[in-house]
């Protein structure tokens, strides 16, 4: 009886696994290679399948640090201080020349992109001077005045650019940083 029971139990799984096919069904193949193709000819891509983007939470951004005062910064004032002689004498290669070499001494000043700036600015290539003054941005933060001076001369840029909405915003923003850049307010005042 023990047999015959095995016996059942076996018949019934190997049922259990073997699928009635009907008449009218193909068979089941595995599957097979695709199709030779010609000589020369690159066998067909199968695109990957598509993965859904990652999505990733944005980095909070650390608000900057006050500038540290460098080594070199009293050697890269000199040489602010005789650039701007310079440019107010009209001497713009001389200026710019002392300005980098203000740089080199003192890469984190930010007064030498200021004048940079405005030497760009007198050289009438705008787009090189708002590069200058958003470097100058980045290291004259923490000063209002300076900051004032640096969106004065933005607005100015993007004003000769014909940019005069951006340009306002420039003077409004110089305006707020130091209430007494009468420069600033003049050009809020005048027409556009």
């Amino acid at each position: 009886m023990k047999r015959y029971f095995l016996l059942f139990v076996f018949l019934v799984l190997i049922g259990c696994h073997h699928k009635q096919m009907s008449p009218n069904e193909p068979p089941i193949e595995a599957p097979s290679q695709p199709p030779p193709t010609e000589p020369g000819t690159p066998p067909p891509q199968t695109p990957p399948p598509a993965t859904p983007p990652v999505v990733k939470p944005p980095i909070p951004a650390t608000p900057p640090k006050p500038r540290q005062k460098s080594v070199g910064d009293p050697a890269s004032t000199k040489l602010v201080e005789s650039g701007v002689k310079q440019m107010n004498t009209g001497n713009l290669d001389d200026a710019e020349s002392s300005f980098e070499q203000a740089l080199r001494v003192s890469p984190t000043n930010g007064k030498p992109y200021y004048y940079l700036g405005v030497v760009a600015f007198k050289q009438k290539d705008y787009q090189r001077s708002l590069s200058f003054l958003q470097q100058a941005e980045t290291f004259l933060a923490d000063s209002d005045f300076w900051m004032s001076q640096v969106y004065l001369q933005e607005g100015l840029a993007l004003k000769a650019m014909k940019k005069n909405a951006e340009a306002k915003d420039k003077f409004q923003n110089a305006v707020d940083r130091d209430s007494t850049n009468d420069a600033a307010k003049k050009q809020l005042q005048s027409p556009q």
